[in-house]
């Protein structure tokens, strides 16, 4: 599952208000605008990504920097990560996981993803060598509600809401609630501290780069757009080394 929140939150970024259209801003210069490799959460692909900076600022030593990419094709591809992670929990003794298909939404500011979610719970006895016999099992309807943000520089993300419908199951001892609390709130806390996460990607990172927003658009033929806002100190020169280091090795999530 963390890897399916991971790419969700970084796409879809953080300060979204309503309306928000995913384009450079005000006074930003076009220098950048070819496809280019990309690498988000393992996954690679070539995109085509703009850049535009502010060149007032610029001469002053205050690099401001806006990233607009689209990333139709990470979305279209996020219901796999999911999938292998239920593949990837089905123990004999413990826990088992299955799911239905996901809905994906954008409320302004937020993230907001629902499925049908089981969990079972087997028990082999005594030190795992018994029979395996189903201990409990829980279902529902889940709508969960992410809310990414930056702080200090950093891309964060917490839980906004989380709701469960359609329930079944009679445990008494392990309500999915609790579960699935516990599952995200793990995951959440493990992505704020991942430099994979909060970190700029390569090679903005190597030359003092920050986040200060993403925004995100929705176009009328279901295209995902964002737009990422970095900031740096330094000379206006760092602009043409990003740029051939985007030339050369493209644009990857892989920390040091």
């Amino acid at each position: 599952m963390r890897n399916f929140l991971l790419v969700m939150i970084i796409m879809f970024g953080a300060v979204m208000a309503p309306g928000a259209m995913a384009q450079a801003p005000d006074h930003f210069a076009l220098i950048y605008d070819e496809p280019t490799d990309v690498n988000l959460g393992g996954r690679p692909v070539v995109a085509d990504i703009s850049f535009y900076v502010d060149e007032d600022a610029a001469l002053r030593g205050d690099l401001q920097l806006a990233l607009i990419t689209d990333v139709t094709k990470f979305v279209d591809e996020t219901e796999r990560d999911l999938e292998n992670w239920i593949a990837a929990h089905q123990n004999r003794c413990g826990e088992r996981w299955g799911a239905g298909e996901p809905t994906i939404a954008f409320p302004p500011g937020q993230i907001r993803f629902a499925l049908y979610l089981e969990y079972e719970m087997w028990n082999c006895g005594l030190r795992g060598q018994g029979v395996p016999g189903r201990f409990a099992r829980e279902a529902g309807e889940i709508d969960v509600t992410l809310e990414p943000y930056v702080e200090d520089g950093k891309l964060q993300a917490r839980l906004a809401d989380l709701s469960i419908d359609q329930r079944s199951g009679v445990s008494r001892y392990l309500p999915l609630e609790f579960v699935i609390r516990r599952v995200l709130m793990s995951e959440l806390n493990k992505l704020n501290l991942n430099k994979k996460f909060y970190q700029a990607p390569k090679p903005l990172v190597d030359e003092g780069f920050q986040y200060v927003s993403i925004d995100a658009e929705i176009t009328d033929d279901d295209r995902t757009t964002i737009t990422a806002r970095y900031e740096a100190s330094g000379e206006r020169e760092v602009f043409d080394r990003l740029m051939a280091a985007l030339r050369e090795d493209g644009i990857t999530q892989e920390q040091k």
